[in-house]
């Protein structure tokens, strides 16, 4: 990692005997960013610190998000073949477009990007009922990833569909550093600067506290977050991602260890 995100995590304070690899990564170079209330004990020692008041963490996520869309900062050919936004969405239903909308016996998890070369439909290999179990795209295609465009269902009735990105584009216009500024105590231009460091980075890593996710909804911060690492093309690269707590384990381990 060269970019080391901090959020809602102390680990100067709770993680003790792995805080000292912060400081070595700070020695070959890394920036390590906090994001927190308080200039805690891990604060400190960071390049930046991001004074959040509490309750704010979605808002500052979507609007690093919306800086790096605007600004064109995203990496478009991560986002075609690993995420699910140049997938079709019907504005009729709200729902994706599926096989099974447009193909008699189709299948109801297979899922449609728009081909930006052709503008033909193209079903998306590695969807859960698709028989191509991979992401890659086949040869020559290349989803559109903002579109909007009409197709014909079987019945002869036509439907507007969009992609997800275009529909996220949009939401994310509510966003701006300077409409989330008030909330998050946090200036637009440190917004603006936290969200290009991060989308520079050679590999970024957020480490978010697995406490921050215990109140109602504050599931949607850490949602958020992980959005952030999906924009800019950290999510499965070495070093880079989102991580929570560390000990989580497979489904039955926690509930057997608390047994011993």
């Amino acid at each position: 990692s060269d970019y080391i995100v901090l959020w809602a995590f102390n680990p100067s304070a709770t993680r003790i005997p792995d805080a000292h690899y912060l400081n070595e990564a700070r020695y070959r170079g890394a920036l390590v960013v906090a994001i927190a209330p308080d200039f805690n004990q891990s604060a400190v020692h960071t390049d930046l610190w991001l004074p959040t008041r509490p309750g704010s963490d979605a808002a500052l996520a979507l609007a690093a998000c919306h800086v790096v869309i605007e600004e064109n900062l995203h990496r478009v050919e991560y986002l075609c073949e690993q995420t699910d936004l140049p997938f079709l969405v019907r504005e009729d239903t709200g729902r994706f477009l599926r096989e099974s909308d447009l193909v008699d016996g189709g299948s109801d998890s297979v899922f449609a990007v728009l081909d930006q070369a052709n503008g033909k439909i193209v079903w998306a290999p590695g969807s859960q009922g698709s028989e191509k179990k991979t992401l890659v795209l086949p040869e020559g295609v290349r989803p559109a990833l903002e579109t909007r465009a009409e197709v014909e269902l079987p019945s002869g009735a036509r439907t507007t569909v969009r992609s997800v990105f275009s529909i996220l584009r949009e939401r994310l216009r509510g966003f701006r550093p300077e409409d989330v500024s008030a909330a998050t105590g946090v200036s637009p231009e440190l917004i603006r600067r936290f969200a290009r460091e991060l989308a520079g980075a050679r590999s970024a890593l957020i480490i978010a506290s697995y406490g921050m996710c215990k109140n109602l909804h504050s599931d949607l911060a850490q949602r958020a977050q992980i959005l952030l690492a999906s924009l800019t093309g950290n999510i499965g690269k070495p070093g880079g991602g989102w991580q929570s707590i560390g000990f989580i384990a497979l489904d039955g381990m926690g509930l057997v260890a608390m047994q011993d």
